[in-house]
């Protein structure tokens, strides 16, 4: 019954509304440069507090990243903040090991990496 009234009556059901809008699909480069077309992401943002926590690009030797972390090695140890500094910024937490740094920054972390290398370059 409700079927034949939908067919009938032409009545409008969520799949059967009229579809003007064409829909355009985005290559990989599209999306990215729409995306940087609204400003700056937020692993840009991420990516400079921690190289400021760091003591500057001028400390810096060394990143890489493991799963959740992004390892640093610095130059100058006193130079670094404390922990909480990283927290605030959205870290879990700071590893200090002599010169060798963890910053716990989650599954994120590849992401952070390349905004932190392109701060350091």
């Amino acid at each position: 019954m409700f079927r034949f009234l939908i067919l009938k009556l032409g009545l409008e059901t969520p799949g059967r509304e009229a579809d003007d809008a064409e829909s355009k699909l985005y290559s990989k480069q599209e999306f990215r440069e729409k995306q940087a077309a609204k400003g700056e992401n937020k692993y840009v943002i991420v990516a400079a507090a921690y190289l400021e926590g760091l003591g500057g690009k001028e400390n810096i030797i060394d990143v890489t990243n493991c799963a959740t972390r992004l390892r640093v090695s610095v130059k100058d140890v006193s130079l670094v903040k404390p922990d909480g500094f990283f927290k605030e910024k959205g870290a879990h937490g700071l590893v200090k090991n002599g010169t060798a740094l963890q910053i716990i920054v989650g599954l994120t972390v590849p992401k952070v990496r390349e905004e932190f290398e392109k701060l350091v370059r």
